[in-house]
């Protein structure tokens, strides 16, 4: 009866740690992350306000319209002679001004600068919305290593599980051997040293899990306590060619595209800037309606509506040189940003180059490394048979054992490692936001 209420106790337990611990997939983690991250947000809001300010009032392109309105009241005594020898005089003679007015005001040319400006605020709108898909990128990128770390972690551990429970498999022969006579009380306690080795490097990876968790969560901006399992496993993917890469660099890399985005906003400027040595001729039109009335003088009433129009033109002749000087600044710019681009291509170019040959490296390692595992999972069952019956000393059997540990831990370091180049690669390429 306690074998079986301890029993129902180990499973009720194991259940509750199961359903206790959430299911975390790579998808939902970067779908976490992404809606919760700050650096996306404020990306994101970046991006609308340049969207907002790309109009045509901001480039100038649209016609100014104000309105103005105005009234008066007097109350003058008031003497007045006239040629005709009548005199007029009133006390407190009042008089009323009524003034409306719509007035338009509309630049027409102004040495094309406003053409400049309006291409000037499309670009800066897609360098935003460049700038917020990089933010994407990063985001990815940081997920995702920290997402396989975990996954790493976890490999880790479950190998160091199976190969304690061939320590303690070999404990129990260990110790019936000896109780029989046929092993020596060093052998066993060998076993018992490897063994707690191997418990002890357990409880060092689950201490590394618990911190990796706890970045994970960092990075998903959640709470550093909140418990998970991660279930994808690290598989390598990418198969493209170095020139199949090459091409998606120099066509989609993001860093390299808002690069070649600001050289031509800063054409724009060296545009925008000549334009102010041109002249600038602008429409100008009112409606004004005018309504006065006075109890004295000549004039009692006079009320007035109409439209008028009218163009005019200017143009800064010479101002120190200064207009010309200022022209020849936003060309330096330009030149300087030709510059900054050519340096991105060629950053790119070696960073592809070496990525790529840093991952098809850490390629062969893991493929090297899984074949290694292989040989020694199949020695290590032949040596624990061998060890069963006799046939293999207890310094050959533990010699046989510390390979398969250190193969495992090689393997499962070299694919994510391998993993880890292929992320590198596919942000080089700017392929891990689609």
């Amino acid at each position: 009866m306690n074998l079986k209420t301890i029993f129902f106790s180990i499973i009720i337990g194991c259940l509750s740690q199961a359903f206790g611990q959430s299911v975390l997939t790579l998808e939902n983690a970067i779908k976490i992350g992404l809606e919760n991250n700050y650096s996306i947000v404020l990306a994101e809001q970046d991006k609308g306000i340049a969207k907002s300010q790309n109009n045509i009032g901001n480039a100038g392109m649209s016609p100014i319209i104000t309105t103005t309105a105005s009234t008066s009241l007097a109350s003058v005594n008031s003497y007045q002679e006239f040629a005709t020898g009548a005199n007029q005089e009133r006390k407190g003679a009042q008089s009323t001004n009524n003034n409306l007015a719509v007035n338009l005001n509309w630049t027409l040319f102004d040495g094309l600068k406003m053409f400049a400006i309006k291409k000037r605020l499309n670009l800066a709108e897609n360098i935003s919305d460049l700038n917020y898909k990089q933010t994407l990128q990063n985001s990815i990128y940081d997920i995702s290593i920290a997402y396989f770390d975990l996954v790493r972690l976890q490999e880790l551990i479950k190998a160091a599980k199976q190969n304690l429970d061939i320590y303690e498999e070999r404990e129990k022969i260990s110790k019936l051997r000896y109780e029989i006579g046929l092993d020596a009380k060093i052998d066993l306690a060998l076993i018992q040293l490897d063994k707690n080795r191997v418990v002890a490097d357990l409880k060092r990876l689950d201490l590394q899990l618990f911190m990796a968790k706890a970045n994970l969560n960092r990075v998903l901006a959640r709470s550093a306590d909140e418990d998970f399992t991660v279930t994808d496993p690290i598989e390598i993917k990418v198969e493209a060619s170095y020139d199949e890469l090459k091409k998606n660099v120099l066509s989609g890399n993001l860093t390299l595209l808002a690069s070649m985005k600001t050289e031509s906003l800063m054409d724009q400027y060296v545009k925008e800037a000549r334009g102010v040595l041109m002249p600038i001729i602008q429409l100008t039109s009112s409606y004004n309606i005018l309504r006065s009335r006075n109890q004295a003088g000549l004039l009692l009433t006079n009320q007035q509506a109409g439209l008028n129009a009218g163009l005019t033109a200017s143009w800064v002749l010479f101002n120190g040189f200064k207009n010309s000087q200022f022209v020849q600044e936003r060309k330096l710019r330009y030149v300087s940003q030709q510059y900054l681009t050519r340096q991105v291509q060629l950053q790119l170019d070696v960073l592809l180059y070496t990525q790529y040959k840093s991952f098809a490296v850490q390629k062969e390692i893991m493929l090297l490394e899984k074949q290694n595992l292989d040989f020694a999972q199949s020695i290590t069952v032949v040596a624990t048979e061998r060890y069963r019956v006799g046939k293999a000393s207890i310094l050959e059997t533990k010699e046989i054992q510390k390979n398969i540990e250190d193969a495992q831990a090689r393997y499962i370091s070299a694919l994510f490692e391998a993993k880890k180049a292929e992320i590198e690669l596919l942000r080089a390429t700017s392929q891990l936001v689609k």
